[in-house]
């Protein structure tokens, strides 16, 4: 097979190249460190006033907009796996959502050699430059001024003076921090190592830099990097009319993506007439916003749509042909969606997930040829992806070739052990050709990692049975798989075909006719161990009466004195009135279904809920459990509870394990057993909003309506108390909000601003 290369040695591109009226740089990706981020900016620093509009690192990451996609929008870099964006397609298809006439990306590594920057530079005309340049670990400043060098020669200019040294033991390490939290958003946060920063000493020039763009974002101003300041306002801003004016000046000063930005920005604030305008506009600005607009057409169904997407798979560019097969899929057009991906394969030749795009496809067509075709291309750019390997055994299965499909779902259980579908595929082809130990060791692997037996995994193993029905090897593998989905009869039925086929000798012979006995025998019984259930709430065991509204947790122990439980058992739970006859209606009743795994004698079950109705009467109640499993096994034992009081917002919320933590901690301000000390648990979350309120003078607005109105931040942390914080309480609890962690005075500050409902 072909393989498919970059143009690394393209000399050409050194030559004099026009002068780029747009660049965009990327961070460089950078393990475990924030110095790639800071290369990279200093490099921006040296092209800054050189270029007609830079778009730095810090804006970078979230410059390329979203394109609608059916009720709301798709970003293409979101078809890129971690890390590809430092790669060559990654860069490609930044430079072509941004619609800059440059982009810069690529990845920073440091080995015992010393510091290592891969470079790749993409211009408007798909021209590439990819260049690896090398600094000792105590001097990353040179790998500025290599790639500052490579990046101005294929930008026509000069080579800069001499880079600013890199400090990453001093400034350079808030620097770092700050530039990757604004870029991640995280503004306020940002803000706080800069605060750290100028209590330390004089902030440095970047620093304050930095500071005045934030200013700039969230006051409207481009100031001196406009780029940013309009991405800040994306990220932090609370004035859309001050984003969309930011935006606008940005598409002024000649950035297509703003245009397609404000577009965005109107379609989400629902002014259809607008985007209508925006979207064309857009749409005449560069190929990536012609698909942003044939998106909005498509997705409010406007005539012309269809032809519009069909234009895109005409077209190079990377970033509109993603689209386009995204769309193509939402439309069901396979034939459109597989031209799109065949084009972006050779747009775009790093880039594997065009092909695994293209297999999907075939699988679905049944087309196992040109699912393998696709796959190849795939495991050769990507040999690392066990979905890639796992996707090309099957591929290679479906047309014959056994020996290949072995190997490639080795090679896939090679690079990730818990690949359980390459563990299915493994044993299909060695059970197929009666290699029964080797198969039942793969089958043996997949039922580990997951006993739910996968239904594919039964189909594929009865196609093989069509095609090979007197292959007893494929019949003591379908016993198998019956007998872990609890079919006890059909397993028992397959065995005896494994042994009337003439099995495969010992040990397999000798267990199957063992199978056979245990699985015609009668059932073992099941048992609750003890009768004993434990009443939980939120993991603790509190002593009674339990209140209206608790939300229990069920937790005993399913037992048999047999072979092995069943692999799956129904829990079930009903509450009734201590003296209420069998057939009266529950007062509260739980299900769950548990896989148990397999050959237990005995399995603690915990997942079975009930939640008492915050209306129960006080008094004395009955529960009664009961285990079912296969046929006819069932079990069940009672026990009595005690409910008395009243419902309680604070045992609700630790009964659906909510975990309210502190702002300047995180750790949690109370624990399940704190569930009977409500007062106690009242006072804690008091104190949080006082130690809060300064903090909240300046985060929080004005509050415009509700009981608080009127009140500042401060006011509203300070004057807060038992009443306000319960009713808080009580309204989480009535939310329903289960299995979350949530900083109180946030969420307290976000239900007093949305009027304490």
């Amino acid at each position: 097979m072909r393989l498919f290369r970059t143009c690394v040695a393209a000399v050409a591109l050194l030559a004099s190249a026009a002068f780029a009226q747009s660049v965009l740089i990327h961070p460089f990706d950078a393990d475990g460190t924030t110095l790639g981020t800071v290369v990279a900016d200093r490099i921006a620093e040296g092209l800054d006033g050189r270029v007609d509009l830079l778009i730095p690192p810090v804006a970078a990451p979230s410059f390329v907009p979203p394109t609608p996609y059916a009720d709301g929008f798709v970003n293409p870099l979101a078809v890129l796996a971690q890390g590809e964006i430092a790669r060559l397609h990654g860069v490609q298809l930044l430079r072509s959502g941004a619609g800059v006439d440059v982009a810069v990306g690529g990845r920073l590594d440091a080995d015992a050699e010393g510091l290592r920057l891969r470079l790749i530079v993409v211009d408007a005309d798909g021209r590439t430059l990819e260049r690896t340049v090398h600094a000792p670990d105590d001097d990353p400043s040179a790998l500025v001024r290599q790639a500052s060098a490579v990046v101005s020669g294929r930008l026509g200019l000069p080579v800069p003076e001499e880079a600013d040294p890199i400090d990453m033991a001093g400034d350079d390490d808030a620097l770092g921090r700050v530039l990757t939290l604004l870029a991640a958003g995280l503004v306020d946060d940002a803000e706080e190592v800069v605060a750290r920063a100028e209590a330390a000493g004089p902030l440095p020039p970047r620093l304050e830099a930095l500071r005045t763009t934030v200013a700039d974002a969230r006051a409207g101003r481009p100031g001196d990097d406009p780029a940013t300041a309009a991405v800040l306002a994306l990220l932090d801003g609370d004035d859309p009319e001050a984003r969309l004016a930011l935006w606008e000046r940005l598409a002024e000063l000649g950035a297509p993506a703003a245009r397609v930005w404000t577009a965005a920005l109107a379609l989400d604030e629902g002014d259809l007439a607008s985007a209508d305008d925006r979207y064309a506009a857009a749409g005449a600005a560069y190929p990536y916003g012609a698909a942003t607009e044939a998106a909005y057409l498509q997705a409010h169904e406007r005539s012309g749509a269809d032809a519009r997407v069909a234009e895109l798979v005409r077209g190079n560019d990377p970033a509109a042909l993603v689209v386009a097969g995204l769309l193509a899929d939402l439309a069901g057009d396979v034939e459109l969606e597989t031209a799109a991906y065949r084009r972006l394969g050779r747009v775009a030749p790093t880039f594997a997930y065009p092909y695994e795009r293209l297999s999907f496809l075939a699988f679905r067509a049944d087309d196992g040829l040109a699912a393998a075709q696709a796959l190849a291309v795939a495991v050769e750019l990507e040999p690392e992806s066990d979905l890639y390997w796992t996707n090309l055994g099957w591929a290679w299965y479906l047309l014959g070739f056994w020996e290949r499909s072995e190997a490639a779902s080795e090679r896939a259980l090679e690079l990730a052990p818990s690949q359980e579908i390459a563990a299915y595929n493994l044993g299909l082809v060695r059970a197929r050709f009666g290699r029964l130990e080797a198969a039942m060791e793969a089958y043996e692997t997949a039922l580990r990692l997951d006993p739910a037996v996968n239904d594919e995994a039964i189909e594929d193993v009865d196609d093989a049975l069509e095609a090979r029905p007197t292959e007893a090897s494929l019949h003591y593998v379908r016993a198998r798989l019956h007998e872990e989905r609890g079919e006890r009869a059909e397993a028992a039925e397959r065995y005896v075909r494994f042994l009337e086929l003439g099995g495969a000798g010992d040990p397999f012979d000798v267990r199957a006719e063992d199978r056979f006995e245990a699985l015609t025998a009668p059932l073992p019984p099941l048992e609750i161990a003890g009768d004993r259930i434990d009443l939980l709430l939120g993991g603790a065991s509190l002593s009674g009466p339990w209140r209206p509204g608790d939300p229990l947790t069920l937790r005993f122990e399913a037992y048999t004195p047999g072979d092995a439980l069943p692999g799956r058992i129904e829990a079930t739970a009903r509450l009734d009135a201590a003296d209420a006859d069998e057939g009266a209606e529950p007062r509260a009743t739980g299900r769950v279904e548990v896989e148990v795994p397999s050959g237990a004698i005995g399995y603690v079950i915990d997942e079975l809920l009930l939640d008492l109705p915050a209306d129960l009467p006080a008094g004395g109640y009955r529960l009664t459990v009961r285990i079912d499993g296969d046929d006819d096994q069932a079990a069940r034992a009672t026990t009595e509870l005690e409910v008395a009081g009243t419902p309680d917002p604070i045992r609700a919320l630790v009964g659906r394990d909510v975990v309210l933590t502190s702002l300047e901690t995180g750790r949690a301000l109370f624990a399940p057993a704190d569930a009977d000390r409500p007062g106690a648990v009242v006072s804690s979350l008091i104190q949080e909003l006082r130690d809060a309120a300064e903090a909240a003078e300046e985060a929080l607005p004005t509050i415009e309506s509700g009981r608080f109105a009127g009140l500042s931040g401060s006011a509203l942390f300070e004057t807060s108390g038992e009443g306000e914080v319960r009713d808080f309480l009580a309204f989480l609890a009535a939310d329903g909000v289960h299995d979350a962690r949530l900083t109180f005075v946030d969420a307290y500050a976000q239900w007093a601003v949305d009027g304490a409902p």
